[in-house]
């Protein structure tokens, strides 16, 4: 099976109309973005669903492959510290822990840019899948 791009993305994709249209960029290694979500993406009354929290790291962790390979989440783990409410401003941040062959051990912490409280971190186990020209 091709894993084709086709910008369609809920989190990232620019031409899904209902997608979060939410901006990833590399920096030394890492993948970064900073964001705040508005209320339509709540669980509780004006808190942030946990599933929405989950989705976003593991994009961000997804984000760091290259042109070459793409990731497939085997498994993801996800811990929560602090409740994000609709319109507070974060920044994710991920990167690669551990390479083996086929597989990239990766980790993402998504913090609150106005105190600097961890709102969530995910470690996942990312299988790669190398593109053949």
């Amino acid at each position: 099976m091709e894993l084709r791009r086709d910008n369609y993305c809920f989190v990232c994709g620019k031409e899904n109309p209902k997608g979060m249209h939410l901006s990833f960029h590399r920096e030394n290694g890492k993948v970064k973005a900073r964001f705040s979500l508005e209320k339509y993406y709540q669980g509780y009354d004006n808190v942030i669903h946990g599933g929405i929290i989950s989705l976003i790291l593991d994009e961000a962790m997804a984000y760091l492959q290259n042109y070459e390979e793409r990731f497939l989440t085997g498994k993801i783990t996800v811990k929560f510290y602090n409740p994000l409410l609709a319109g507070q401003e974060v920044i994710v941040i991920a990167e690669v822990k551990e390479e083996k062959k086929k597989i990239k051990i990766t980790k993402a912490e998504m913090v609150r840019v106005s105190d600097g409280k961890k709102i969530a971190e995910a470690e996942a186990i990312m299988f790669v899948k190398r593109e053949t020209k």
